[in-house]
């Protein structure tokens, strides 16, 4: 039998002042850190929050989530599959938002948030297509953080929403993100696949990426992840075809790999990227790309301006502050 529901407070209740300042003396830096992930990335699994959170500890990120769901900081939903039972899916609910707007010095009434609409995303068709970016990016979190050494790290995870009110005059990427290996460091945009719309329609972004970079000045790499092998192989094929004809080619490097290899690799950062144009070297590790593409992180020469060739820019930097994807702040004890 299952267990039975836990009592949570009504959501008049739950936005009052009252019930904020009782839940404000329980919560944890993690646990406004979680809040704020969601607000920004809109849903995790609890698998994924148990391992940039919890220190892959499922029974320790169980244990906080249905404390933090009772107390409506946050909400979930368990999507049909047809075989077995999906894992949980957290969104930020009432409470949640209302702490963090108070963080931020912003009124709650201005935020206009509604639990409705975050726990909406259970009915939307884009459920599949949000899981499978922030999956991309949970796993290069749970990564950086599985390395002893500390030479690995998340350095910026930007929505698709952030991405849209940034660059959406150009085109507007499912994701942003960079990542730190090794004393190196790449950047780039991310389009992921679900193979639920035609090729034709992800090329026709392209030009966008490429006025992007020709406006900005920052030559930004794109990643594209697709569905199946067949699709990368189409994918491939379509996308040199577009490149050959753009004379602007040389400003937009683009990888691929598909859903298949991530799964099998367990993490964006290993061996299964295929550059445009660099099949004869195999799949490269993501900080690997940067040979691929040398004059990203070539040293700049301000004494030489006869240098016609592609130069390095400045990296693109988020005009807020971003939660702090770096080792301290995700080690915490799970016994908290």
């Amino acid at each position: 039998m299952r267990a039975p529901m836990p009592n949570r407070p009504s959501l008049r209740f739950a936005a009052s002042a009252e019930h904020q300042a009782q839940v404000a003396a329980h919560l944890t830096a993690r646990d406004r850190w979680l809040a704020r992930v969601l607000a920004e990335h809109r849903v995790l699994t609890s698998p994924q929050i148990a391992a940039i959170a919890f220190g892959r500890s499922r029974r320790a990120a169980n244990h906080r989530l249905h404390k933090l769901y009772t107390w409506r900081v946050l909400d979930r939903f368990q999507p049909y599959i047809g075989r077995g039972r999906a894992p949980m899916y957290y969104v930020l609910d009432t409470t949640g938002a209302h702490l963090l707007a108070h963080e931020d010095g912003i009124d709650p009434k201005d935020l206009k948030f509604r639990p409705e609409r975050s726990v909406g995303i259970a009915y939307s068709l884009r459920l599949a297509h949000l899981m499978g970016v922030n999956s991309f990016f949970t796993a290069l979190l749970s990564d950086a953080l599985a390395d002893t050494t500390q030479d690995q790290a998340v350095t910026e995870w930007w929505s698709e929403a952030r991405c849209g009110r940034h660059f959406g005059d150009h085109v507007r990427p499912d994701g942003y993100g960079r990542w730190h290996e090794a004393d190196r460091e790449i950047e780039w945009f991310l389009e992921w696949d679900t193979g639920s719309y035609q090729l034709s329609r992800f090329v026709a972004k392209l030009p966008g990426y490429t006025s992007l970079a020709t406006t900005t000045h920052i030559v930004t790499p794109l990643l594209a992840v697709f569905a199946t092998a067949a699709r990368e192989v189409n994918a491939r094929r379509h996308l040199a075809e577009h490149l050959r004809t753009d004379h602007r080619r040389n400003e937009l490097p683009i990888a691929t790999t598909t859903a298949e290899h991530l799964c099998a690799a367990g993490s964006p950062a290993h061996e299964v990227w295929l550059p445009l144009n660099h099949t004869d070297a195999g799949r490269h590790r993501l900080i690997s790309l940067l040979s691929a593409w040398p004059h990203l992180e070539a040293p700049t020469s301000s004494t030489d301006a006869n240098d016609t060739g592609p130069s390095p820019v400045p990296r693109l930097s988020p005009p807020a502050p971003m939660p702090p994807w770096h080792h301290s702040e995700l080690t915490w004890n799970p016994k908290r």
